[in-house]
C-alpha cells in the first residue's frame, strides 16, 4: 500500500544513518502527505452528532462541521456559521451561514440540514443535549441563515454546538431513517476536511482530503490514517517507531507520558476545556448500593488519594463532588470523604450489613474496559480497599462494546468506571448524569445509576436560566452538596493527560477543546513532510 505506511517502511529500513534519512526524507516528500493518528477501538459509529464515545469523535470530526469551533482556551469562532448574533434577552440566536459549502457527495449545504441535523438528531439523541431543551424552534428562513428560538436563556448552549455536541448530518441522507440503523454512521458524509475513502475493520480507517471544503488551501495533508491499535503498548511502540504521527489525550497511556515527552522532537500537548474524570456509576437499583449509607461507606473505603499518586502521578486531582475542580462553578467549601476505613464499617454495620462467617459482607462488580489501563489500576486499588472492610470485590474487564452492554443495557455491574468529560460547562458535561429526565433505559453515559432527587432537577432549571455569574453559582453550589450527600457517582480524579505530536513532521494539530475532538483542519506538516 503507498502512503503513510511505505514512507515508515523505507524508515525502518535506512536505520539511523545520515545518508539514509536523506533518502527518506525525499521519498516521503515524493508521496502524498500522509498523516497518522491512532484509535484504541473499532467505533461503534463515526457519528458524534449522536454519541459520546471518544473513538467516534476521532474519526468523525474529521469528516463533519458544526457551526462553530472553539480553541484550547474556551474560545468560540466560527465553522460553518461565518458570524452570529444573540439577542439581548439571551433567547434568539441567529447564526449567518458560510455560502458555497458542500457536502462530500457533492450536493450543497444549507440551513434546512441545520435545522433537520440540530432539530432531529443532536437535540434529541446526543448525551450532552441538555441545552437544546429549551429551544423552542428550529428556523431556516432561508438557504444562509439559521435561527435558533427559546423559551428561556440557557448559558451552556453556545458552548456546545460546536463538535462536542454539534456536529452537523446532511438532510438529504439521514431524512426519514433510523438514526441508529443509517449505514452512513460507519460511511459518513460530511462537509469536512477529510472524506470518508475505506473502513478496515480491526486495522484503519482512511480518510482523504476533501479538494472542495470550504476554507480556501486547507487541508495541508492529503490523506488522514486512523489506526486502530487496542493494545496501549503497542500504540506507544508504533509511535516510538514513527509508524504514528499524533496520539490524542485518550490514547496516551498515563504511565508512558513522561517517558514520551523526553523523545526527540515529541511535543506533549495538553487542554483541560473538557474537564475529564474517571468517574464510577454506582448502581443504585437494588440492594446494597441503593442504601445512601452503602455509598457513603465505598466513599471512605477507597483511598483516592492513593490512586492519584499511583494511577495517574502529576496528571490528576482530588475531585469533591460532581462538577469538575478546573470548572468555575465548583463548589470549593465541600468537605471530602476522608479515607477512613473504620468510619465505612461502621456505616455498613448501621445499614445491617454485617460481616459473615467468611468474614465478607457482600459483592462489589467492578466492571471497566479491558484497555483502559488507569481503570484497571484504579480497579486493583480499590478491591485492596473493600476487601480490607470486608467487601468481596470482583474486577471484571471487558472488551469495550461487551463493557458498554454490560453496564447501561444489562446493568450487570456495582460499579462501572471509565473516563467522562465533563465540561465545558457543566450543563453539558455533568447534569446529563444526575437530572432524572435524562434516565433512558439501555442508553449509555447518561443518568445510568439511576438517580432521582426532585430538587436538584428543580434547581437545574433554576441555574440554566439564570444569566448573573453569582446567582447560577450559588444555585450550583446547592446542586453540588445535594448530589455529593447522596453520591450517585463516585468520582475517583479529575486528570489532564496530554496529547503527543510527533514535531518533527507535523504542527498546529491539538489546539482544540480536546484532542479527542481534533478535526486536523489546520494541521501542517514541517518542512516538506
Amino acid at each position: 500500500m503507498t502512503g503513510p505506511f511505505s514512507r515508515r517502511a523505507v524508515l525502518a529500513g535506512l536505520a539511523a544513518s545520515v545518508p539514509g534519512v536523506a533518502m527518506w526524507r525525499q521519498a516521503r516528500a515524493d508521496e502524498p502527505k500522509s498523516l497518522v493518528g491512532v484509535v484504541e477501538e473499532d467505533p461503534p459509529l463515526f457519528n458524534p452528532a449522536i454519541t459520546s464515545v471518544i473513538s467516534s469523535f476521532v474519526i468523525g470530526s474529521p469528516v463533519y462541521s458544526a457551526l462553530t469551533r472553539m480553541d484550547v482556551k474556551g474560545n468560540v469562532s466560527g465553522d460553518l456559521a461565518e458570524h452570529w448574533e444573540i439577542s439581548p434577552d439571551g433567547l434568539t440566536y441567529t447564526f449567518h451561514l458560510r455560502k458555497n459549502v458542500l457536502w462530500h457527495d457533492g450536493k450543497p449545504f444549507s440551513a434546512a440540514d441545520v435545522k433537520f441535523s440540530l432539530g432531529e438528531a443532536n437535540s434529541k439523541l446526543h448525551p450532552y443535549r441538555a441545552p437544546f431543551r429549551f429551544v423552542k424552534s428550529f428556523e431556516a428562513p432561508d438557504d444562509a441563515t439559521f435561527i435558533m428560538r427559546l423559551s428561556e436563556p440557557q448559558n451552556a448552549l453556545i458552548k456546545m454546538i460546536h463538535n462536542y455536541a454539534g456536529c452537523i448530518l446532511p438532510k438529504h441522507l439521514w431524512e426519514g431513517t433510523d438514526f441508529l440503523k443509517n449505514p452512513h454512521n460507519k460511511a459518513p458524509i460530511g462537509t469536512g476536511a477529510y472524506k470518508f475513502v475505506r473502513y478496515d475493520v480491526g486495522d484503519r480507517v482512511t480518510l482523504a482530503k476533501f479538494d472542495k471544503y470550504f476554507l480556501p488551501n486547507l487541508p495541508a495533508f492529503d490523506e488522514l490514517v486512523i489506526r486502530i491499535i487496542p493494545d496501549p503498548s503497542a500504540r506507544v511502540a508504533a509511535f516510538e517507531n514513527n509508524e504514528l504521527d499524533v496520539m490524542y489525550s485518550s490514547a496516551v497511556p498515563a504511565t508512558q507520558v513522561a517517558r514520551l515527552a523526553k523523545l526527540p522532537g515529541v511535543q506533549m500537548k495538553p487542554s483541560n476545556v473538557a474537564a475529564a474524570a474517571y468517574i464510577g456509576y454506582i448502581n443504585m437499583r437494588r440492594a446494597p448500593y441503593s442504601d445512601v449509607r452503602v455509598r457513603r461507606a465505598l466513599a471512605h473505603a477507597i483511598d483516592r488519594s492513593f490512586i492519584r499518586q499511583n494511577v495517574l502521578p502529576g496528571m490528576s486531582e482530588n475531585m469533591v463532588g460532581p462538577v469538575a475542580p478546573s470548572n468555575p462553578l465548583y463548589n470549593k467549601e465541600l468537605k471530602d470523604y476522608a479515607f477512613d476505613p473504620a468510619r465505612a464499617e461502621q456505616l455498613l454495620d448501621e445499614a445491617g450489613f454485617k460481616k459473615g462467617a467468611d468474614g465478607t459482607r457482600f459483592e462489589f462488580r467492578y466492571l471497566f474496559s479491558v484497555n483502559d489501563l488507569p481503570a484497571a489500576k484504579m480497579g486493583d486499588v480499590i478491591a485492596r480497599n473493600l476487601a480490607a472492610v470486608g467487601i468481596k470485590p470482583v474486577l471484571t474487564p471487558l472488551e469495550r462494546g461487551t463493557w458498554v452492554t454490560k453496564s447501561f443495557t444489562d446493568d450487570a455491574f456495582d460499579m462501572t468506571v471509565g473516563s467522562f468529560a465533563l465540561g465545558p460547562d457543566p450543563d453539558i458535561g455533568t447534569e446529563r448524569l444526575y437530572n432524572s429526565n435524562n434516565i433512558h433505559e439501555g442508553v449509555p453515559f447518561v443518568n445510568c445509576s439511576p438517580y432521582s432527587n426532585p430538587e436538584v432537577d428543580t434547581l437545574f432549571d433554576q441555574q440554566r436560566v439564570e444569566t448573573d455569574f453569582a446567582r447560577r453559582k450559588t444555585i450550583y453550589d446547592r446542586i453540588q452538596e445535594l448530589i455529593w450527600a447522596d453520591i450517585p457517582v463516585f468520582p475517583i480524579c479529575a486528570y489532564a493527560i496530554p496529547g503527543a505530536v510527533r514535531g518533527s513532521y507535523v504542527t498546529n494539530v491539538f489546539e482544540e477543546e480536546a484532542s479527542t475532538r481534533e478535526d486536523f483542519v489546520f494541521a501542517k506538516p514541517v518542512g516538506n513532510g
